[in-house]
């Protein structure tokens, strides 16, 4: 387990022992929106999902989310545009800089399921396509 800051009603302590679902583990640029509890746009970022399951998703960014609430954005291998709103369940520094922070899921399941498996899709999708640097 470890610390992080508490942001109002956010506990303190990352607890892994009550996952229900298993992680996959992807490395997947999203773009999401910090939100209030009213959902008002606070801060717009960019993070790497660096793990997904049916309930939620580990972010790495290079800043710590502040915001209780998040909006995770992407536009998935066949461009169409797909988005999840989240809670943030924990913020931790980790080396260089960078947080991980760890995100759970608020939609129904069915958008949930949409979400994560467009999610894995792409990622699988972007690392066929060469990256070719003139």
């Amino acid at each position: 387990m470890e610390n992080f800051k508490s942001q109002g009603g956010i506990t303190n302590m990352q607890d892994t022992s009550c996952r229900t679902c298993q992680r996959v583990k992807i490395e997947k640029c999203l773009s999401y929106n910090g939100l209030d509890v009213h959902s008002n746009v606070i801060d717009r970022y960019m993070g790497v999902a660096l793990n997904i399951s049916q309930n939620g998703l580990q972010l790495e960014t290079d800043s710590m989310i502040n915001t209780e609430y998040i909006l995770l954005m992407f536009f998935d291998y066949q461009s169409n545009y797909i988005a999840a709103r989240g809670k943030v369940v924990y913020s931790n520094p980790v080396a260089a800089g960078k947080f991980r922070t760890g995100i759970q899921l608020l939609g129904v399941n069915g958008d949930n399921h949409k979400f994560v498996k467009r999610l894995i899709q792409s990622y699988h999708y972007q690392k066929k396509i060469p990256i070719i640097i003139s």
